[in-house]
């Protein structure tokens, strides 16, 4: 029987009101894509959680994890009585206990997110559109300066949309970590990439900092400072923001999380991120060639053929 409780507070109401700017409306290719897209927050039991996009072979499975972007039509499979709680792209919360696609809202009012996970998504030397938000309420990354981005303060309906939802999240009753990928994922889709890798790094608790090491969560536990999606978003924002070292480090930590969890669908897209920004040509093309491995044994077709061509027939091959 397929049960979920639908938890939709009244600042909500209001948030779907706000119109968005056309900005907001048509995404940048550095928030990776217009497709809009739910995040997973929280597993109860992330051990029997697992999911099949709407791309893949239709009997490909890889685990369900803390951070996942799930579109419309990707498919959730639950065993037990596990409970995955998802942050639907219009904020409201979804308590979902039944196998079955993201009962969230097909049409929207608002679009907070949008599906990150294509592989043909690079910012690697391009230059970055970077808003930042109002002192007081801004979370800058340490180490950067907005001037050198050529940031402005974000303003207007587009603030008061932001603002709006950055009220929504953290209302939300979930851990810190998640509630932190949540406001980083909002303050992407606004170009708020500063602010976004700051609220990140702040986290106490999490991994690939000074070293290419996140542990392996045990048991039936998924917090989200230890799954891949984590260390890819924070990668992503490290190579918007033009330091490969720390993006590369971080795409690692996700292909090397993504292994270990035997998560086929998050080791590739790290190792085509990984690949990117590697500086040595060698060390690329076997980074696409794994890449393109994962990628097969979930019958990833389009994905595979975005990556070979990247890579380049005479490089790379086919499983």
């Amino acid at each position: 029987m397929r049960k979920q409780t639908l938890i939709l507070p009244l600042i909500l109401l209001a948030l779907a009101l706000i119109p968005l700017t056309p900005a907001a409306a048509q995404p940048r290719q550095q928030n990776a894509g217009s497709e809009p897209a739910h995040i997973v927050l929280t597993l109860d039991n992330g051990a029997d959680a697992r999911m099949n996009r709407v791309d893949w072979d239709v009997n490909a499975w890889s685990p369900l994890l803390p951070g996942a972007s799930l579109r419309s039509s990707d498919y959730i499979d639950l065993a037990g009585r596990t409970t995955v709680r998802v942050l639907c792209t219009d904020l409201s919360l979804l308590d979902q206990r039944g196998s079955e696609v993201p009962r969230c809202n097909p049409y929207p009012a608002v679009t907070a997110f949008y599906y990150y996970d294509d592989p043909a998504w690079t910012m690697r030397d391009q230059t970055p559109t970077v808003f930042t938000l109002p002192a007081g309420v801004s979370t800058l990354a340490p180490g950067f300066d907005p001037g050198a981005f050529g940031a402005s303060e974000l303003s207007g309906g587009q603030l008061d949309t932001v603002l709006a939802g950055i009220q929504a999240i953290q209302s939300l009753d979930v851990p810190a970590d998640a509630q932190a990928l949540a406001l980083a994922s909002l303050y992407r889709t606004n170009d708020l990439v500063l602010d976004a890798l700051g609220v990140l790094l702040a986290l106490p608790d999490l991994g690939c900092v000074q070293r290419p090491a996140v542990a392996v969560p045990d048991g039936e536990a998924r917090p989200m400072v230890q799954s891949p999606v984590m260390y890819l978003r924070i990668g992503e924002l490290y190579e918007m923001l033009g330091s490969l070292n720390d993006a590369a480090r971080n795409y690692q930590c996700a292909a090397d999380l993504a292994d270990s969890l035997g998560d086929p669908a998050d080791a590739a897209l790290a190792y085509t991120r990984w690949a990117n920004v590697a500086p040595d040509p060698g060390q690329a093309i076997q980074f696409y060639q794994f890449s393109i491995t994962n990628y097969g044994t979930i019958g990833a077709l389009d994905q595979m053929n975005t990556v070979l061509e990247i890579c380049g027939s005479r490089n790379c091959t086919t499983p």
